[in-house]
């Protein structure tokens, strides 16, 4: 994972997580990543004088000296030998295996705490999958459906591992094909809660995710952490699907976040009695939410079609823009390519160009007679029957 990046010195590593671990001085993460683009170093940043720290953005007398008494405090060495320690790894703000989703929500971790065996892909197709602690069996069955489809058709699934939807939602990554990311509101060392520690393991053990904390690796979880990784669950995606939820749940939190982040949402809808539905048909009803009855609405809506790529595998392909206009017009009924003119106004050539990108990314096949039908998994198309 990440063989070819350039990782940064232990050095300013030390210095990153020694600005990580100062607390209860009113220095947040903004201010911080405004102190390391004008400085350019966290080393200087850490030893620079009040005369210097006056003229970072944010730090007024006050915030200079609380700074300089709690500096002396910590030791940045030592706190890289504790991080080495624990076998977990941190990637700080400009490390190149931070993920770049989310570096541009409002206030971005100043350093994420890595426990097991990230891969680049992890980051490239994440999709959150939330809802309540006490689901419905109408949740639980849909928790893991949505997560396993999800999974199977290339996403990574993200969730906070708590009891409830977001334990079946990491189960149900695992017993589908992808990966998944449990977002932790304590050290990613520190399994809460406890009775998830099978689950735990077995994404570790397994090889089929990793565990990812801002906070440093022992931290203990406290209340007010787990909102706050709320907004890391729907930062790293680009889709936040809420499976049940009421309308104080942490799951409509999440989808707080996602719209204040420009995220898609999209929820299920539930019985009308149920209260456990209440928060999903708010987001739905305020038209804030996309209203979706599978993983594959979800699928759709995002973009993404199943792709034949040879006769042992199925690839997942993101279409856009006249691709995806035509791909929607294919169905498992041939349709003739003058149908297509017609119905889309398209020129011949403009058509024919578009469909031939549809058959290189294997989501459409050419019938004699210019017919086209659409590729999907298991059909009598798609298997040359």
């Amino acid at each position: 994972m990440f063989d070819n990046e350039e990782k940064i010195s232990d050095e300013e590593l030390a210095h990153w997580l020694a600005f990580d671990c100062l607390e209860g001085i009113g220095l947040g993460s903004r201010k911080i990543l405004l102190l390391f683009e004008r400085l350019q170093s966290m080393r200087t940043a850490w030893g620079a004088s009040p005369e210097v720290l006056r003229y970072a953005p944010g730090f007024d007398h006050d915030l200079i000296g609380r700074f300089v008494q709690a500096r002396k405090t910590l030791d940045p060495e030592v706190i890289l030998s504790k991080l080495k320690a624990s076998g977990m790894e941190a990637w700080p703000f400009p490390d190149p295996r931070y993920p770049i989703a989310l570096k541009h929500i409002h206030d971005p971790p100043i350093v994420l705490y890595v426990h097991g065996k990230p891969r680049e892909s992890d980051f490239v197709h994440d999709v959150a999958v939330v809802g309540t602690r006490r689901p419905t069996a109408y949740g639980q069955k849909l928790a893991k459906e949505t997560a396993r489809g999800l999974s199977d058709a290339g996403a990574t699934i993200v969730s906070g591992l708590a009891i409830g939807t977001d334990s079946l939602a990491h189960w149900g990554a695992l017993e589908g094909s992808g990966r998944t990311i449990a977002v932790l509101g304590c050290g990613p060392d520190v399994c809460y809660p406890s009775s998830n520690r099978r689950l735990f393991r077995q994404i570790l053990d397994d090889d089929r995710g990793i565990m990812l904390s801002e906070y440093f690796p022992g931290t203990t979880p406290e209340p007010w952490r787990f909102p706050a990784r709320n907004r890391i669950i729907s930062g790293l995606c680009q889709s936040v699907v809420v499976i049940e939820g009421g309308v104080q749940s942490g799951s409509l939190i999440t989808a707080k976040q996602a719209f204040e982040q420009n995220r898609d949402v999209y929820a299920f809808p539930g019985r009308v009695d149920s209260e456990m539905s209440t928060g999903t048909h708010k987001l739905i009803a305020d038209s804030k939410a996309q209203l979706v009855t599978s993983y594959k609405d979800v699928l759709h809506y995002m973009g993404w079609v199943h792709a034949a790529r040879n006769k042992n595998e199925v690839a997942v392909v993101e279409l856009f823009g006249r691709e995806k206009e035509i791909y929607d017009l294919l169905t498992l009924e041939p349709v003739h390519f003058d149908a297509l003119c017609d119905r889309t106004g398209m020129s011949a050539g403009e058509l024919s160009a578009t469909l031939t990108m549809l058959e290189l990314a294997g989501v459409a096949t050419r019938m004699p007679g210019d017919w086209y039908v659409r590729y999907t998994p298991g059909s009598a198309s798609s298997t040359g029957s």
